[in-house]
């Protein structure tokens, strides 16, 4: 199947609807809130199952840690090297946290604790409760029970950074949509640790309140109307393509109309090619179209340049360089036609006298060069608009167009008086121009085109006859 305008803008239209609607559904996308669902209902947010998640990981460690036999003996025996190596096992295995280990009976005094650490921790930590602290990277404290069998040995108390987490709600998407970390001191008191969105919202619509298990925090989620319903993006959806497609129709109906007129004129250009007759420029709309156009107008010049030469020369006779026979009778041929229409036309036919004997006395030559004098005297001293022809050896033929026999007698006389006396066909060489001529006119009444030729040889041979260098005529 060939590739037409029509199928490039069907397929162009496809093209821009597919992203029209990629578009839309994008718009539609980014413009609806995060479904959060109400607890118990469903699966929470990412963030906040990312939170629990680290908040397990964080208690799995310090248990493993509370139950480690190293852990035990340290707390157990108190021994300061066992102690210290321990510690320097935890921190290898648990880069980025902060440990301790708490004897039992140095809960109620920070003094008492042993120094196995960098820096001593601040915070007291009773057994099974979770440390309310937070740092600004979702830092958590947990605290696990040391145990030998079931006596309470201390506590490991474990601070767990998670930058990552920080990260995750930085890059949360949402659209529509707000969000705040809380931390809860006692019931009903909070603080803020993080928040995201359109805090306006808090104004306008109610939170979901969601606890994190494992944490100290909370997480508040305020949800937006979505701004328009799914009908009304579709109503936008159909104008928007409805658009779409005039403006495709639009622009395929205007470059057809361009290709048309530009198609045209290259057709108009072939045409002028054929009549011989190329103007110097032809117009075009497309920018594409103007160089192949520039192109086929130098070429179209440059042949009908030569083709102009080529029919030049094949219709001028080579030597007198005055039209030849072939020439007349075409010439001969449209004026005979428009006789119809009231025109009247008249030839003269001219036989240079004593021709034979310039070429016996003076040789070819000298006859060549009376041939070719006098046809430029022909050419000089005739109208413009009269048709002049050799029609074979010192044979001429004169044809005066629109004009009828008298006034061609005229214009005959006008012509011997005119013509130079003496011609010099070679240096030294002068020759007497005489010239002896036949007229008549074309007629209606003439059956054949010659007939009017004929009465004109006639009259020709009537002049020889009567001396020569003499015109007579013969009417139809």
């Amino acid at each position: 199947m060939k590739p037409s305008l029509a199928r490039f803008s069907l397929a162009l239209f496809v093209a821009l609807e597919i992203a029209l609607i990629v578009s839309m559904l994008t718009v539609y996308w980014l413009s609806t809130p995060v479904a959060v669902p109400q607890p118990g209902k469903g699966e929470q947010p990412l963030i906040a199952q990312q939170i629990e998640n680290m908040a397990q990981d964080v208690r799995q460690t310090a248990r493993l840690i509370a139950r480690h036999p190293q852990t035990v003996a340290c707390l157990k025996t108190g021994a300061e090297t066992l102690c210290r190596t321990q510690a320097a096992n935890i921190y290898a295995l648990n880069e980025g946290a902060q440990i301790y280990l708490v004897p039992a009976q140095s809960v109620e005094s920070q003094a008492a604790y042993p120094a196995v650490l960098p820096e001593a921790y601040t915070h007291l930590v009773q057994p099974g409760e979770t440390l309310p602290t937070a740092t600004s990277n979702f830092g958590l404290t947990v605290s696990e029970p040391v145990r030998d069998g079931s006596q309470l040995l201390g506590h490991v108390v474990l601070t767990q950074a998670a930058p990552h987490l920080q990260e995750l709600f930085d890059g949360l998407p949402l659209p529509g949509g707000y969000l705040e970390l809380r931390q809860y001191s006692t019931p009903g008191v909070y603080s803020v640790v993080q928040r995201r969105g359109d805090e306006n919202l808090k104004t306008s619509a109610s939170a979901t309140v969601l606890p994190l298990s494992g944490t100290p925090w909370k997480l508040a989620v305020w949800r937006a109307q979505p701004s328009m319903p799914l009908l009304s993006y579709f109503t936008v959806w159909l104008v928007l393509s409805l658009l779409l497609a005039t403006m495709v129709w639009l622009v395929q109906s205007r470059l057809r109309v361009w290709m048309s007129e530009d198609l045209n004129a290259i057709v108009s250009l072939v045409t002028d090619i054929r009549r011989l007759r190329v103007r110097s420029s032809y117009p075009v709309n497309l920018i594409e179209f103007e160089k192949p156009v520039s192109m086929l107008i130098k070429l179209a010049q440059l042949t009908v340049g030569k083709q102009k030469q080529v029919e030049t020369e094949a219709s001028l006779d080579h030597l007198s360089q005055v039209y030849n026979r072939r020439s007349f009778e075409a010439r001969q041929s449209e004026l005979f036609k428009t006789l119809q229409q009231g025109w009247m036309h008249s030839l003269l036919i001219i036989d240079i006298d004593n021709f034979k004997f310039v070429n016996d006395t003076y040789g070819h030559d000298a006859g060549d060069q009376l041939i070719v004098q006098f046809g430029q005297a022909l050419k000089t001293h005739l109208r413009g608009s009269d048709f002049v022809a050799r029609l074979g050896g010192d044979e001429f033929c004169v044809i005066f167009p629109n004009t009828a026999l008298p006034r061609a007698i005229e214009l005959s006389e006008r012509l011997r008086a005119s013509l130079p006396a003496v011609l010099e066909l070679q240096p030294g060489v002068l020759h007497r121009l005489n010239w002896s001529g036949g007229l008549s006119e074309y007629s209606l009444k003439d059956s054949a085109e010659n007939m009017a030729l004929s009465r004109a040889d006639n009259a020709l041979l009537e002049a020889k006859r009567n001396g020569r260098n003499t015109t007579r005529q013969k009417a139809a």
